[in-house]
């Protein structure tokens, strides 16, 4: 099966028009159908914070309903990733658990995860404790782990207090030292487009971008990921028009 990988759509933006934005989601419409993807898994920052909203859409609550819809329009299943202004609505717009297990395939299990602590960066004892369940409990050969915000020293962007993930001593032993291949991938940087790095058994990466048509001089990119063999491609360099 084949995973494509959205993150930072930023539906709403006012650094993008309405006509930019509908073009961007008949676009990907396009490329998710055309790919063969099997699932479709979304870093977060889906609708852009209050203060980026344009007018017309109101409120975050407003612009997951509009996602939603076009979501569902798809007809292929999406496991979602959220961030922290979202969990007062993102039960029940998108009918998940923020923090979930999904298994779309016998070789690999997903973990989504939104660290509820100092703006998505730091996960609760209740959610590590979750976490390592999960791994533990996965019988399948690859794990891959999906959060909004990046593993630490899954691309170039130099480390900093509340830059990249926090990650406990027993967790880093956890996915860096594991039998199984483990996977971690997140988004938020809108980074330029880097080759996976290895930590140990961990393979951590960044999942893509997407421009701001204010911004078009930086170049978009998806990521795919093969669920039999853990292969991670770059599926479209542009989503600029």
């Amino acid at each position: 099966m084949k995973i494509l990988i959205l993150s930072d759509l930023h539906l709403g933006d006012r650094r993008n028009s309405a006509a930019f934005e509908k073009r961007r989601l008949e676009k990907l419409a396009e490329l998710i159908h055309t790919s063969g993807a099997g699932l479709v898994l979304n870093l977060g920052d889906t609708v852009s914070r209050k203060e980026f909203l344009r007018p017309e859409i109101g409120c975050g609550r407003s612009g997951y309903r509009d996602y939603l819809a076009w979501r569902n329009s798809l007809a292929v299943p999406f496991a979602e990733c959220a961030v922290n202004r979202e969990l007062p609505f993102f039960r029940e717009t998108l009918g998940q658990e923020p923090d979930a297990v999904h298994t779309p395939s016998p070789e690999m299990t997903i973990i989504t995860m939104d660290p509820e602590k100092n703006c998505d960066h730091t996960f609760t004892d209740r959610q590590l404790d979750f976490l390592i369940a999960a791994l533990r409990n996965s019988s399948a050969p690859r794990i891959l782990i999906a959060t909004h915000v990046p593993y630490p020293g899954s691309c170039s962007r130099p480390a900093g207090d509340g830059i990249f993930l926090e990650i406990p001593e027993p967790l880093r032993k956890a996915v860096e030292e594991s039998e199984r291949n483990i996977y971690w991938c997140g988004g938020h940087f809108h980074w330029e487009k880097e080759e996976p790095v290895r930590l140990g058994s961990l393979t951590a990466f960044h999942g893509g971008r997407f421009p701001f048509e204010t911004t078009p001089e930086k170049s978009g990119w998806l990521r795919s990921m093969d669920t039999q063999t853990g292969e991670i491609r770059s599926v479209s360099d542009s989503f600029f028009w």
